[in-house]
């Protein structure tokens, strides 16, 4: 799963986080006896760090903590039907936002997407999560269709019929989520469980009924669709104002709108710098002497990608990598390669929209790369498409 459009769990955001971060790093010294980078808070896209798992220990602790104190100083309550009533609208309202976020960015393919650079990169040189990232992003209509799900989901939670549905749709989703979280190593399996916990949370009070009419095939009693009291009758206007304001002007509209804007930004309406993409090295000129493809030479280029963000990436001939800082300029149709403290200029010409000629200095050398622009279309992988009839498999 994709940090995008989700609530971190960590690292903590916010005054809630600044209020956690020494206790939990307090717990992870003095309780775990860790210690090093581990036990600090840093920028990371991963949500299974060291303190990650210490934080969520923390939480655990404190609810078993505060429920055998909260029960011996209010023993004598009979029940906590309003405190549980309310608390279930909270669940409810932060898993709906979680899935439809979620569900939104693969139903604007944004969350899984083929990167270039891995099309010519050795199969098993792949990461698990790498595997797991580019199978869904090489078909759109599938990522799609996981997203619609994922966004059916939280659109059920945000009704109160539709809430068990809702959340029975969301414990199949993101089980499986968390399935493929675990079983490719993606790490968000903290909070995939924790989205999965949330869903059995919500369906735990209707699991008797789920039981008679399911399994043992007798007839269930409706479900009990009342809400909390509110003694007074604007409390009641208000609380439909609330729900219209934080459920479909929110949390409905915002993560579409965001979404959809994404979207454009990316596919409809992109701001590509002038060399953009993946490049195959067709001609490798040292010198003026034209250096062929051996794989025995470590400083021959065989690909080429450059990104949206001022860098580039050249895979060479014994698929080592190097990275460069690539600052292009449009107008001079030149382009700098930056590696540590030496800067080196390149101009560029076009052949034609997808070959394109590099001449420089690199490292002592002078250099003319003839490239050759690879797209979608240079991959089966991508170009595949869809087939009713197949009179043979094609499974290679």
């Amino acid at each position: 799963m994709p940090s995008r459009g989700r609530v971190s769990l960590v690292p903590m955001e916010g005054a809630f986080g600044r209020l956690w971060e020494p206790v939990v790093t307090w717990v992870a010294i003095h309780i775990f006896g860790l210690s090093g980078h581990a036990t600090t808070y840093f920028l990371t896209g991963s949500g299974d760090t060291t303190m990650g798992y210490v934080e969520n220990y923390c939480y655990v602790v404190l609810a078993f903590a505060a429920t055998l104190v909260w029960s011996l100083l209010d023993r004598k309550r009979a029940n906590y039907t309003t405190l549980h009533a309310w608390f279930r609208i909270w669940i409810r309202f932060t898993l709906a936002a979680t899935l439809l976020a979620y569900g939104f960015a693969k139903v604007f393919p944004l969350q899984m997407q083929v990167y270039m650079p891995k099309m010519v990169d050795r199969w098993g040189d792949f990461s698990p999560m790498a595997a797991l990232w580019n199978f869904m992003g090489a078909s759109a209509p599938y990522t799609i269709l996981s997203g619609s799900a994922e966004s059916l989901a939280g659109l059920l939670l945000l009704f109160r019929r539709t809430t068990l549905l809702g959340a029975m749709i969301s414990f199949g989703v993101m089980f499986n989520v968390a399935a493929l979280n675990y079983c490719y190593d993606v790490p968000v399996k903290l909070y995939s469980t924790n989205l999965v916990l949330m869903s059995v949370f919500i369906i735990a009070p209707d699991a008797l009924r789920l039981t008679q009419l399911l399994l043992l095939n007798q007839p269930a009693p409706p479900a009990n669709l009342s809400r909390p009291e509110l003694p007074r009758f604007w409390m009641r206007i208000a609380s439909w104002i609330v729900w219209v304001v934080v459920a479909l002007g929110y949390i409905l509209y915002q993560t579409a709108h965001e979404s959809w804007k994404t979207y454009k930004d990316i596919y409809i309406n992109p701001k590509h710098p002038p060399i953009y993409g993946l490049y195959e090295v067709e001609k490798f000129a040292r010198n003026g002497q034209e250096a062929p493809p051996l794989l025995t030479d470590t400083n021959r280029w065989h690909w080429l990608y450059f990104n949206d963000y001022g860098s580039m990436r050249a895979v060479l001939m014994n698929d080592s990598r190097k990275n460069y800082g690539a600052n292009q300029d449009a107008a001079k149709k030149t382009i700098a390669l930056s590696s540590g403290q030496v800067t080196n200029v390149f101009t560029y010409s076009y052949g034609d929209t997808n070959h394109l000629v590099l001449r420089g200095s690199l490292a002592g050398d002078t250099l003319e790369v003839n490239l050759h622009r690879l797209g979608p279309t240079n991959f089966l992988l991508l170009n595949r498409g869809f087939h009713w009839i197949n009179e043979y498999p094609l499974n290679r």
